[in-house]
């Protein structure tokens, strides 16, 4: 993770964007959509390529030889080698959705400077948690919101958007999804465009 809270210096610099936002299942999901289509797995790539042309192989061994009874076991081989290349990502996507149904919901404010993004989070409360104290003696428990800091010079961050939302990726393992809904035409218009600045897209 890049600068956390406890190296955060607070400033009285006023943002040039700054606004709340929560994430939906399906916007998540549209999310990892467009950064598999725009960082491509090499791995993933080269996997399709090879079962593809062992396929082709095979095929044509068995045309040549259709007696051959282990060019046909080399073929379910290659088949599900391509089927399983070819539906990655979307197991992949799969995984994430459903491992994200099992957390609590959290509230999120970004906050747009001109050399820096600052992510907050916070974890809602459930409506059915119940809170116990055991010792009446003792100081409540008080839960401080995480702060993400990504420097635009600094850090390895991407710029990326699909139809629901702005999308920020850093080190191209994780993504931060500001959902379009969530924000004014104008702060949409003015997050657009500072991203697009500073990142070089």
């Amino acid at each position: 993770m890049p600068d956390l809270g406890d190296d955060y210096e607070e400033n009285t610099e006023k943002p040039v964007v700054a606004f709340s936002y929560d994430n939906y299942l399906d916007e998540i999901d549209s999310a990892m959509k467009t950064y598999q289509q725009h960082f491509r797995s090499r791995r993933n790539m080269f996997a399709m390529i090879a079962y593809s042309l062992l396929t082709t192989a095979v095929i044509v061994a068995i045309v040549l030889d259709p007696k051959n009874i282990l060019a046909y076991g080399a073929l379910i081989f290659c088949a599900w080698g391509l089927y399983y290349s070819l539906t990655d990502k979307k197991r992949t996507r799969r995984k994430t959705l459903e491992a994200l149904k099992d957390m609590n919901p959290e509230d999120y404010r970004v906050s747009l400077y001109e050399n820096r993004v600052e992510i907050e989070t916070l974890v809602r409360e459930k409506t059915n948690e119940v809170s116990l104290k055991i010792d009446e003696d003792a100081d409540e428990e008080i839960i401080s919101p995480l702060m993400s800091v990504f420097r635009f010079d600094d850090d390895v961050l991407d710029f990326l958007e699909n139809d629901e939302s702005l999308l920020l990726v850093y080190n191209k393992h994780q993504i931060y999804c500001f959902p379009k809904r969530c924000m004014s035409t104008e702060q949409e218009n003015t997050m657009r465009k500072l991203l697009t600045d500073r990142l070089g897209k």
